[in-house]
This record gives C-alpha cells, sequence and structure tokens, in this order.
C-alpha cells in the first residue's frame, strides 16, 4: 500500500523529497547573497473566496511565485525574513498559530505552537527559525533599528518606471503598503525600500535541472489528455463538453491543478484570443482552438492545438492551418540564447504575412484579419509563473538565456473565403499552435513533441477514435 503524504498540499518537494530542504536552502541563500542586505518576502494571505465569498470554487492555494520558490511552502499567511548580514539568524519563517479547527475542516496545516509543532515544520522544511506571524513587524523593526536608519529593506513588488508608474496591485503591493505604514511609523526613509524585482528573476528564470524535469512530466501529462480527447471528440457536441473531458483527463493525471482555465473555442469563436464562454455548440465544419495545460508541482504546460470537429480538415483550412504549423516549427527552429524573443516575434509574423500572400492571396482568396499587424507575442516566459517574467514584458528585448522556458505560439485570426476546386470555402477562423521551449546555447528543446499536432497526425488519431468506437458518458 503506498503510503500518504499528509503534507503534499502543503509543501512542494518538487519529487526530491528530503533532498528539496538543500534545494531551497540553497535558493534562498543565492537570493540573500545577491541582495546583500535585510529583505522580507510575503506569502499569499488570501486564498480562492478569501476576499469575495461568491467567488470560492476551490480550496487549492496557489502560493506567491517567488515564495514558493523560496520555501516549497504553499498554504496562506506566512513571510519569510532574509538577513545575509546577520551572524546568528540569517533566515525567519513566520506562520499563523497552529489551529486545530481550521485543519479539522481543511486539513494539516503548518504552524507555531508547541516544540513538537516547530520539530515538524524544521524536519519537513530545513528552516530552523519560526515566529508566530503577528511578530513579524516587531522582529523586522527591531533589525532594522540595529543595522541603522539608512539600511535597505528588499521588497518585492511589480511596477514600471514610468509616468505615471504603471503597478500591478497584486498580493506583493499589498505587502509593500504594510512596509510603508511601518516605515512612516518609525519615520524611516522609504526611499530605502529596494525592489527585488529584477534581483529574483535573474535567480528563477533560467530553470533548474528538477523544474526542467518537472515541466517535461507536465507536458507528457498534457499531450496524454490531449490524445483522449481527439479519439473521443465525435462523441461531444459542444465546447464545454470537450473542455470538461479534457480538463478532466489533466487532473486524473495531476494533483497540482491546471496550469489556467481551458479553453475551447470552435469556429468563429477561436477568434477571440482569451475566450471565456465555453459553452457554443459545435457545427460540422468548425475547427476547434484548445488552449489547455496541467502542472506538475510548481511548473506548467501551456500548449495551444487547433483540429477540426469533423476529424478533417478541409482545403481553406489546410492552407491556413499548415501556415501557422511552419511558423511554429520557424521559430522553433530560430530559438537560442542570445537571440531577444522581439527577434522571434519578427521572424513569425513575418512569415505569416508573407505566406499568406503566397499561398493564400494569391490563389485567389480574400481575407480580413482581425488584428491589424501582430495579433500576440509569439512568447512569452515560463516558471513559477505560467506567465513568468516582469509582467510589463520588457524581457522580450533581452537576450534569452540558457535555461528559460518560453512558449511559441503562432496564431492566425480572421475571415477567409476562396475558391478551391470549384468550390467556396468562406469561414471565419481562429488557429493556434502552441508548444513550450527550453532554450539552449545554440538550439531549443521542444518539451511538448508528445502532442500531435500535424495535419496527418491529428487526423489519423481521431479516425483511430471513430473506428474504436470509443464511449463516454455525457
Amino acid at each position: 500500500m503506498t503510503k500518504k503524504n499528509p503534507t503534499s498540499g502543503i509543501y512542494l518537494d518538487a519529487g526530491l523529497g528530503k533532498a528539496s530542504q538543500k534545494r531551497y536552502q540553497k535558493r534562498r541563500m543565492a537570493l540573500a547573497k545577491k541582495i546583500g542586505h535585510l529583505s522580507i518576502i510575503f506569502g499569499l494571505e488570501n486564498g480562492p473566496g478569501g476576499q469575495n465569498p461568491w467567488t470560492y470554487l476551490d480550496t487549492r492555494i496557489y502560493q506567491e511565485p517567488l515564495f514558493i520558490y523560496l520555501t516549497g511552502i504553499n498554504q496562506l499567511n506566512t513571510i519569510l525574513l532574509l538577513d545575509p548580514k546577520s551572524k546568528k539568524t540569517k533566515e525567519i519563517l513566520f506562520l499563523s498559530p497552529k489551529n486545530p479547527n481550521l485543519e479539522f475542516w481543511e486539513g494539516i496545516r503548518f504552524g507555531t505552537g508547541t516544540n513538537e509543532d516547530l520539530e515538524f515544520i524544521r524536519k519537513i522544511t530545513g528552516i530552523k527559525e519560526i515566529y508566530p506571524i503577528d511578530q513579524w513587524e516587531a522582529v523586522l523593526t527591531k533589525r532594522i533599528k540595529a543595522y541603522g536608519k539608512n539600511s535597505k529593506l528588499g521588497l518585492l513588488w511589480h511596477e514600471k518606471l514610468t509616468e505615471p508608474p504603471k503597478i500591478i496591485k497584486d498580493s506583493n503591493f499589498e505587502a509593500k503598503e504594510k512596509i510603508l505604514i511601518l516605515f512612516e511609523k518609525n519615520k524611516w526613509n522609504k526611499n530605502h525600500i529596494a525592489n527585488i524585482a529584477k534581483t529574483q528573476w535573474e535567480l528563477r528564470l533560467p530553470l533548474d535541472a528538477t523544474d526542467i524535469k518537472n515541466t517535461r512530466i507536465a507536458n507528457i501529462k498534457t499531450a496524454n489528455a490531449f490524445k483522449s480527447l481527439l479519439q473521443n471528440i465525435h462523441l461531444m457536441k459542444n465546447e464545454a463538453q470537450a473542455r470538461g473531458f479534457l480538463d478532466g483527463c489533466m487532473q486524473m493525471q495531476s494533483s497540482y491543478g491546471l496550469s489556467f482555465p481551458t479553453i475551447a473555442a470552435s469556429g468563429e469563436n477561436a477568434t477571440v484570443l482569451h475566450y471565456t464562454k465555453n459553452d457554443d455548440p459545435f457545427h460540422k465544419d468548425d475547427l476547434i482552438l484548445m488552449d489547455f495545460g496541467t502542472r506538475w508541482y510548481s511548473m506548467h504546460a501551456d500548449i495551444s492545438r487547433t483540429f477540426p470537429v469533423k476529424g478533417i480538415f478541409n482545403p481553406l483550412q489546410k492552407i491556413l492551418y499548415q501556415i501557422a504549423l511552419e511558423a511554429n516549427l520557424l521559430v522553433e527552429k530560430s530559438a537560442k540564447a542570445g537571440l531577444t524573443i522581439k527577434t522571434l516575434n519578427e521572424i513569425c509574423w513575418g512569415f505569416i504575412e508573407q505566406e499568406l500572400k503566397n499561398r493564400f492571396i494569391d490563389a485567389g482568396g480574400k481575407m480580413s484579419l482581425r488584428y491589424k499587424k501582430n495579433p500576440h507575442g509569439v512568447s512569452h516566459l515560463m516558471g513559477e509563473q505560467e506567465h513568468d517574467g516582469d509582467p510589463f514584458g520588457e524581457y522580450k528585448n533581452e537576450p534569452m538565456q540558457p535555461g528559460w522556458l518560453i512558449s511559441n505560439e503562432p496564431g492566425i485570426y480572421g475571415d477567409f473565403k476562396i475558391k478551391l476546386n470549384g468550390k467556396t470555402y468562406d469561414q471565419a477562423i481562429g488557429i493556434r499552435v502552441e508548444d513550450n521551449l527550453l532554450i539552449q546555447n545554440k538550439h531549443c528543446k521542444n518539451l511538448s513533441t508528445g502532442c500531435p499536432k500535424t495535419i496527418k497526425d491529428l487526423e489519423s488519431i481521431m479516425a483511430f477514435g471513430k473506428k474504436k468506437n470509443n464511449s463516454i458518458q455525457i
């Protein structure tokens, strides 16, 4: 009988077991050394429905990405203090008190209390100094005063220094507000609060071997779910059924949740980039665009595939799909360290624009795209967040580094009409083909290779499913 792991929901060991302690400790030491002064990192304070109870849909907590990167701890009301200058205590974890009533309702939680409770936390996490969370302000105040009024405090928040500044008002913003109140109360200089955003991204965006392994597993599980969908799509009548089936297949393989809400957009709906309705019926000539992925520990897969509901692409769909697919392959061939995502964008959209002219317009086709030039970026960074890196996208102008994980998602969205072999085809079509690429020095590795995307493979798997006549209850 497989032994149960009571802490799997509140501590993500990334599959390393006890060895995860050293991994997280190494990350904390590296960040503290790079910053060079006192820093404080706040975990998530409110979970699903915490501020708006009517939004409560799932008890799963998705921790603040830097906090999970440094500790593996996946529960609410957590704070980490890093102090590289201290000769005694270089890291302190603050937690809520042990709460038996909460655990009766929601299961085991790390919490301060008895020596036995503290030893349990130390054994799992490897963090030695653990204080009640209501002491964080007093401890931080004491340390700042000890270092003098000119000492710096590192803190994470997301802000672009434009006029006016652009600020992401997330949990990190709320943490900064608390620190500002503390500084005002003590009449400290708020200019001594240093933003550690760039520093922490430099450390955590290049994935280590464990993260790469877990991302690969997430992609494999996501691909397996998609293959099951292809074999059963002939039994489905609408977007909700396709989405529900795919989500179920992914969640059966992973307890860590989905990377993001799945998109199932058929026909004209696929021209809406972040389509959310997911409830329309299929029409026999529809293409269906699905954007989906599952997590494995704290890593993600993010895959998009487009395929015909009836199992066979019509001639118009083939032309457009092949252009998008070849753009995907061209980006994969081009991506490597030293190149920028901005350059990948130019390669991708320049190719699509030229090939639409060569293969569609010059063949007598007429089109009206749903965008002016580029519908979206061909790539975004991935890591602890499914969309990682600075939220303002400035990383897209920086040379890519070995170990970066990026998406590769060319798309075509618009209204198309053409006469082929005596028959006129006139459709609103959205197509996206997305993989996950691991950047290397001279090339990249496609971690999504197991997910079928050629016309031949997609049609073959759907035909096999029809032949088997799979039976699902809907």
